[in-house]
């Protein structure tokens, strides 16, 4: 079934009670064929046993509207109209952003969802968000539709980073060495397409880039989808000399910079 998406946006000036009107038509993204066509390293799969118990679809993932598609960020750039562009690069993080659901917090960046006025229609869903004055201020150059979940921290924030992320899957790989755990914990980049997993080990004054092959959208022979089985491809120590660790701060706490 093909989407079609039409935003209005209505500003209302607090001083004189005039209201601006936007309104545009929006394309549809690939989000929601992903999730629903894609298993990346067999995440829907459980590595033993069954069934997978820990997906749960309805309410959280289904029905489409308002779980994954039920939420708004509001961007300070325009954004680039592609399917495949799902998530935006870090320079152009959202100003604004909302839930399915209404903000009791002090999140001021975030707004809330008009449950009245949102509803189910013959054809579509209608969502409606407001943003009080003191909510979502900043400069907006491009509105995109999100998750649920992504509508209430959008890439993260100090209010609740946690709650940005569905977890979907739970893996136990305390019976490999503590070094390839760590190796995984590292991680900093996945590549899906390529099937390649970058990780950034510190020591004391080096650190090492490490590229690793993981089953992603494929699997070889003799590997599992429980990341216990992956393969280092690449490795490169790298002695520092512009940075240090200082103090109480740890590896994986806070780094310093020294000139």
């Amino acid at each position: 079934m093909k989407l079609k998406g039409e935003m209005v946006i209505e500003l209302t000036d607090t001083n004189t009670g005039a209201v601006e009107t936007v309104q545009e038509t929006n394309m549809i993204t690939e989000a929601v064929n992903n999730i629903l066509g894609l298993n990346p390293m067999g995440i829907y799969l459980k590595a033993s046993g069954e069934y997978d118990s820990s997906v749960l679809w309805n309410g959280t993932l289904l029905p489409i509207c308002p779980n994954m598609i039920g939420g708004i960020l509001l961007f300070p750039a325009v954004l680039e109209e592609k399917a495949d562009h799902i998530y935006e690069q870090g320079k152009n993080l959202p100003v604004a952003y909302a839930s399915n659901n209404v903000n009791s917090g002090s999140n001021v960046a975030r707004g809330s969802l008009n449950q009245t006025e949102s509803k189910k229609l013959d054809n579509g869903y209608k969502f409606v968000w407001e943003f009080t004055p003191s909510q979502g201020n900043g400069n907006i150059a491009a509105v995109a539709l999100t998750s649920a979940l992504g509508g209430q921290n959008a890439f993260g924030s100090a209010a609740g980073d946690a709650s940005t992320f569905l977890l979907l899957k739970k893996v136990d790989i305390g019976d490999i060495p503590k070094a390839r755990q760590m190796t995984l914990f590292e991680a900093v980049e996945l590549d899906f397409e390529k099937n390649l997993l970058y990780s950034i080990t510190f020591g004391t004054s080096s650190v090492t880039i490490t590229k690793i092959r993981i089953p992603v959208f494929n699997i070889g022979l003799n590997e599992k989808l429980d990341d216990t089985t992956y393969t280092v491809l690449e490795e490169q120590t790298l002695t520092t000399e512009s940075f240090t660790f200082l103090g109480d701060y740890t590896k994986y706490g806070g780094i310093y910079g020294r000139a």
